[in-house]
C-alpha cells in the first residue's frame, strides 16, 4: 500500500501553498492542500499519472518505515565515498594578527599569552606539513595559507619559504588575509600560482572602520582598498567578503556602489559576496541569518547589486539544500569535515576552525611526527551513521546532526546531535530560496 515518504518535508509557503521536499532523493515540488490531501492518503481522487511520477520520485512508497529506513541506509553507503577524507589543506603560519576584528570567531586566542601569539611555523614544520600532504593526499590542490595572519611582515621569509616549496611540490595557493600588509607580498604571489585570495571589508569606510582597526585601534579601510588595488594591478585575483549584520545591512548598496566604481563588480580578477557575521554560534556555520531579521533580508534582496553578492555568500547554504548543482544527501553536517586539514604552528592538526589553538580539540599533529589521536577517530564517527537518533529522522540528510563544535561545549560529546539547522530550514531557509527561484528564475540561481 502506498505512503507518504517518511523522508518527505512539508514547507508552508504561503496561505494554502506548500513545498515538499525528499530529503533523501533531493526532488521538490510545491503544491496546495490537494497535494497535501494526497499525502495524506487521499490516493483515491489522485490522477494515476500524478501518483506514478510522485512514487518515481520517491515521495510515495510501498515500504514500511522500517524498510524504507534500512534501504535508504544501504544506499547511503555508497555516498561514503564522496565525501573524501584530507582534500582541503590550510597552512596556519602563525596565530597572531595585526588587526582586532569586533566578531572575529578567533577572538579566544588573543587573551593567550604574547610569546604564544608570536608563535609561527618554523621551516622544518612546513617541510613536514607538505610530507603529511603528500602521505594523506598528494593531489590535493590548493595549499589554503590562514591565521591569525597569514601575510605579516616580520614572516615574510616564512611566506616566501612556504610558497618556494609548494611551487616546487607542483601546488597552487589561496589564502585568507585580512589585506593590511598583503601588498607587499605582491613579487613573492606573482612568482606562485595564486587561484584567490580572499580579503574581507565590512562596508564602506564609515561602517568598516568601526569595526575592523588595527592592535592600536586605527581604522583599516584606505589600507585594504589599497592592497586590493594593488593585488588587482599584479594580475592576482581577490575575493572580496563583505561582512555585516543587521546594525550595518542597510549600508550594503553604499558599498555595493563604491566597488562598482572601483571596477570590483563584473571583473575577471575580482569576485565579491556578502556574508552575514556571527554565523559560528547555535546552529553551526550554516546559521548565516542568526544576526538578521527577516526585514533584513527582504532589504538584500531589493538592491540587483547586493542581491547578486549576498546570494553568492548563501551559495553554500543553497547548494545544502539542494537548489544548486547534482543533489547529495548529507551524511555529515560540516561542509569541510572531514576534508579539512588544519597545520598549526604547534605542529598540532585540526579538523574544525571553531576550535582551532584550543588543544583539547586538536587530532593529532604533524610534526615532529605524522599521528592521529582519539578525537580524531571520534570527529570521523560523526556521521547519521553512528549517531543513532538520527537514524529515523526525516532531517537527517540535510542535517546530518548538526554542528559538532556547539554540541561538544553544550551537551558534552561530539556524537550528540544538535537540532537547531532543521527548525531554520523548514521556516526560513526553503522559502526564502523558493520564493527567491520563483522571482528571479533557476537560470539566475546558476549565476550565484
Amino acid at each position: 500500500m502506498l505512503r507518504k515518504s517518511k523522508y518527505v518535508l512539508t514547507v508552508p509557503l504561503s496561505e494554502g501553498e506548500y513545498l515538499f521536499v525528499n530529503t533523501f532523493t533531493g526532488d521538490m515540488i510545491s503544491g496546495t492542500r490537494d497535494l497535501l490531501k494526497v499525502f495524506k492518503g487521499g490516493l483515491e481522487s489522485c490522477d494515476t499519472d500524478v501518483v506514478s511520477s510522485l512514487v518515481t520520485s520517491g515521495f510515495l512508497t510501498e515500504l514500511t518505515p522500517k524498510e524504507e529506513t534500512a534501504s535508504v541506509f544501504e544506499a547511503l553507503q555508497s555516498i561514503r565515498k564522496v565525501y573524501k577524507e584530507h582534500t582541503l589543506f590550510l597552512f596556519i603560519l602563525t596565530y597572531n594578527c595585526n588587526m582586532r576584528c569586533t566578531y572575529c570567531f578567533e577572538s579566544y586566542l588573543f587573551e593567550k599569552e604574547e610569546k604564544w601569539l608570536q608563535k609561527r611555523m618554523s621551516f622544518n614544520q612546513v617541510d613536514a606539513a607538505f610530507e603529511a600532504m603528500e602521505k594523506l593526499t598528494p593531489d590535493a590542490l590548493p595549499v589554503h595559507l590562514f591565521g591569525g595572519e597569514p601575510f605579516l611582515v616580520q614572516n615574510y621569509d616564512l611566506v616566501r619559504y612556504v610558497l618556494e616549496k609548494g611551487t616546487d611540490l607542483g601546488k597552487s595557493f589561496s589564502a585568507i588575509t585580512n589585506g593590511l600588509e598583503t601588498y607587499q607580498f605582491i613579487p613573492l604571489l606573482m612568482k606562485a600560482d595564486i587561484q584567490t585570495l580572499q580579503i574581507t571589508l565590512d562596508g564602506a569606510k564609515e561602517v568598516h572602520d568601526t569595526r575592523k582597526k588595527t592592535c592600536e585601534g586605527a581604522g583599516t579601510f584606505h589600507q585594504i582598498v589599497k592592497s586590493i588595488d594593488q593585488l588587482v594591478e599584479a594580475g592576482i585575483h581577490v575575493t572580496v567578503k563583505v561582512t555585516f549584520d543587521h546594525s550595518t545591512v542597510r549600508e550594503l548598496p553604499h558599498f555595493m556602489e563604491f566597488a562598482k566604481m572601483k571596477g570590483w563588480v563584473d571583473t575577471e580578477h575580482v569576485s565579491v559576496y556578502a556574508s552575514p557575521a556571527f554565523h559560528h554560534s547555535k546552529g553551526g556555520c550554516y546559521n548565516f541569518l542568526c544576526n538578521l531579521y527577516l526585514e533584513d533580508v527582504e532589504f538584500l534582496l531589493t538592491d540587483s547589486l547586493v542581491r547578486t553578492a549576498f546570494l553568492q555568500g548563501m551559495n553554500p547554504l543553497i547548494q545544502k539544500l539542494g537548489f544548486k548543482d547534482k543533489w547529495v544527501p548529507q551524511v555529515s553536517y560540516c561542509r569541510h569535515l572531514p576534508s579539512q586539514t588544519y597545520f598549526d604552528p604547534f605542529g598540532d592538526i585540526y579538523l574544525c576552525d571553531d576550535s582551532l589553538g584550543d588543544c583539547e580539540h586538536a587530532v593529532g599533529t604533524y610534526y615532529p611526527e605524522l599521528q592521529f589521536n582519539e578525537q580524531y577517530y571520534t570527529w570521523k564517527k560523526r556521521t547519521i551513521f553512528d549517531m543513532k537518533s538520527c537514524h529515523h529522522c526525516k532531517y537527517a540528510m540535510i542535517c546530518a546532526g548538526g554542528c559538532g563544535h556547539y554540541t561538544y561545549h553544550e551537551k558534552g560529546s561530539l556524537l550528540e546531535p544538535d537540532c537547531t539547522f532543521p527548525r531554520q530550514a523548514i521556516t526560513v531557509y526553503y522559502p526564502l530560496i523558493w520564493k527567491m527561484i520563483q522571482k528571479y528564475g533557476e537560470r539566475q540561481l546558476e549565476d550565484w
